[in-house]
């Protein structure tokens, strides 16, 4: 198969029963143990450096993971060496053997050599890199928070996002006619703008795709389990194109966690705009002041200019708000 994904099936893709033995339905991809949005899958190591804000150095050099949503040039399926666990008979794309050449099956948590891992053919999509061309095999040690990941750390570009065992192409996610769901139930909040709650799971996946393109601005935003926070999306009028989002966690008093507004719509009033909806209709009703998270430059101007803080000489001082660590 070639060209470019529009709704690659997931069967072809054999993390689970078309590749697997008995137990193969309970695989699940790690998760690390921090907590609410630091909370993300690993499935690779370069993965880890998303949440963490953690470096790569290279010639005394620190290199922070740029990660981006630019999808693939085309796709193709062919075939991959697998290795099947002799205890439950899992088949895993990788394995790694410590230094005894002992290696622990990810599924039942047998230990064997290496050798006793058989090798068995597999065939799976694979992706060009739209960005450096690299392939992007879809196995479970390429997946990112959103899907298959590039593994050349100098492009960490997702080639697709995954769906209910399906992919995607990233423009597809992001044209609101993917989720025509949100936008059906989407409101009105000033000129040009609707504010939809995110409540469905394709809902998030847009949220995690648009929070790729946050983090390529700011490594600091973080993905997180949706069941820990609360989230809106924002698009145009037209429904034709997403503004950004707003996120938010409710423990006493309402914290403002992370806002964005996509490239192309800055500067039209839209930040002010989803920030005064969500301090009224959000945030009064869970305590009269509100805390912010670690606010950067822009948004100490943003909540300046709405009368949330002040700036002085000495730093910011709270009116309506207070400032809070991050997870």
């Amino acid at each position: 198969m070639s060209g470019t994904l529009g709704g690659t099936d997931l069967s072809i893709w054999p993390p689970q029963a078309s590749v697997a033995g008995p137990r193969a339905g309970k695989r699940s991809i790690a998760r690390d143990s921090r907590p609410a949005l630091s909370a993300l899958p690993r499935a690779v190591a370069h993965e880890e450096e998303l949440n963490s804000s953690r470096s790569v150095s290279e010639k005394g050099l620190l290199l922070i993971q740029v990660l981006r949503v630019e999808g693939s040039k085309s796709t193709r399926v062919a075939s991959m060496p697998f290795f099947r666990c002799p205890n439950c008979g899992d088949c895993q794309d990788l394995i790694l053997p410590n230094g005894n050449g002992i290696v622990e099956c990810a599924v039942c948590q047998t230990r064997r050599p290496k050798d006793d891992f058989k090798t068995v053919s597999r065939r799976v999509t694979i992706a060009r890199c739209a960005r450096c061309g690299q392939d992007v095999p879809f196995v479970p040690s390429t997946m990112g928070i959103v899907g298959p990941l590039c593994s050349n750390f100098e492009c960490s570009n997702y080639v697709a996002v995954a769906y209910r065992k399906r992919f995607f192409d990233p423009r597809t996610v992001l044209d609101p006619a993917w989720n025509r769901g949100l936008g059906s139930c989407a409101i009105p909040i000033a000129r040009g703008l609707l504010l939809g709650r995110c409540r469905s799971k394709r809902d998030h996946v847009v949220l995690t795709v648009l929070q790729v393109l946050a983090k390529r601005e700011d490594h600091r935003f973080k993905f997180g389990d949706p069941s820990e926070f609360h989230s809106v999306l924002c698009l145009d009028s037209s429904r034709r194109s997403y503004i950004g989002f707003l996120i938010w966690t409710e423990d006493g008093t309402a914290v403002l966690r992370q806002i964005f507004v996509v490239k192309g719509k800055r500067r039209k009033g839209y930040a002010s705009a989803m920030v005064s909806f969500w301090v009224e209709n959000f945030a009064n009703k869970v305590a009269e002041e509100f805390g912010i998270e670690e606010p950067n430059e822009s948004a100490m101007k943003l909540h300046a200019k709405l009368g949330h803080l002040r700036l002085e000489r000495s730093g910011a001082i709270g009116v309506k708000c207070h400032f809070v660590q991050s997870f």
